[in-house]
């Protein structure tokens, strides 16, 4: 059950009316999850995990707020996810009309921008993702026990993986050990071996672990996300190909959080990324996988470095996916204005250290077992 704080939900209220007003709109229709969970300071629409959208839509107008859900999911969504939030409910049977068209009836022919394609109303879903940052103190806090947490998991984990377990069986502790705090995971990639090579992205698979793993939960909880990646080696020492790889992309990992200062351009980050690749000696491996970005409500958007208009804000959080073939560094950053903070990187497994021009970051090494 989702215990939303009032002032958090209606600063960003706040936040949208003043989006109306400005942009000539209306109403604000709500559908994704995502969103969902950034308004209501971390409720769940959710019925179908499998879909973007949810089972209860708000509408958000200049002087009204509503949920419309059909019978079976409203109750439990106003009493579960937005107690004492004050929205009025608009019950529908499943015979009726759609929440959809019941949620443009209520604006009565008003201009409205939705990030869900509904008839009468501009789909317009990456103004939702802007009014996302900053984020703030409260949504920050989250971000750091959801990091700290996922790195304790992981480490959990790694300890009790050991050779001849298959990559399944992996897969299923980190399902376990995640549900016990209803952390839910997006994506689940676990590799070994020749797999780490062979694919940038390695779904679980009955392959028996032999010297070299790859875990990679990408989890969420209260809509925030945490997306790390760590290496699990088992013999005496890490081969040198394998390290020499993981330095490079470790130092890589270190500039890009380095430079995550309040108004640097995204396309300047990628522009380094490019340099350093080239300078480590992996000057085509940039273009094998999305370099990161920020995340926060949505997994991860990668596509800001490619337009120079995009900028760091303050108060952002970072997925910056660093990969160079058999090799990957992925760690939950917040930036807020010229300090950085590795939030993932908390106390439960061995780091080391980078330098970049005058900051040093700490990062995690390939655990040897």
């Amino acid at each position: 059950m989702n215990r939303p704080d009032v002032n958090e939900v209606n600063f960003k209220i706040d936040k949208v009316r003043k989006y109306l007003e400005a942009n000539n709109y209306d109403a604000m229709i709500i559908g994704r999850q995502d969103n969902f969970a950034w308004i209501t300071d971390g409720g769940d629409n959710r019925v179908i995990i499998s879909t973007e959208y949810g089972f209860g839509v708000i509408v958000v107008t200049k002087d009204k707020k509503y949920l419309v859900a059909q019978v079976m999911d409203g109750s439990r969504i106003m009493e579960d996810e937005l107690a004492g939030l004050d929205f009025e409910y608009v019950p529908l049977r499943w015979y009726e009309q759609s929440r959809e068209e019941k949620a443009v009836e209520l604006v009565m022919g008003g201009r409205i921008i939705s990030d869900m394609p509904i008839k009468g109303t501009e789909f317009l879903p990456r103004e939702f993702f802007k009014l996302q940052y900053p984020l703030t103190q409260k949504e920050i806090e989250k971000l750091r026990w959801l990091g700290a947490k996922t790195e304790e998991i992981i480490a959990k984990v790694a300890a009790e993986v050991r050779p001849g377990m298959t990559e399944y069986e992996v897969a299923a502790m980190f399902l376990y050990e995640y549900g016990r705090y209803n952390i839910y995971q997006d994506v689940l990639l676990i590799g070994s071996d020749e797999r780490i090579s062979k694919y940038r992205h390695p779904n679980p698979s009955d392959k028996k672990i032999d010297k070299y793993v790859l875990l990679h939960p990408a989890v969420k909880k209260w809509g925030l996300h945490a997306n790390v990646t760590r290496l699990v080696y088992f013999g005496d020492r890490v081969p040198a190909e394998i390290s020499t790889k993981y330095d490079a992309v470790s130092t890589i990992e270190a500039a890009v959080i380095s430079m995550c200062t309040t108004g640097t351009r995204f396309s300047d980050i990628l522009d380094e990324q490019k340099r350093l690749y080239k300078e480590l000696g992996f000057e085509e491996e940039w273009r094998y996988h999305y370099q990161g970005g920020v995340t926060g409500y949505v997994v991860g958007d990668a596509s800001l470095c490619l337009n120079p208009e995009n900028v760091v804000l303050p108060n952002q959080a970072y997925d910056w996916f660093i990969t160079i073939t058999g090799v990957k560094v992925e760690e939950l950053t917040i930036g807020n204005g010229s300090s950085q903070e590795v939030v993932s990187v908390s106390g439960n497994w061995p780091v080391k250290e980078y330098n970049y021009k005058d900051k040093k970051i700490s990062l995690p090494d390939i655990l040897l077992k």
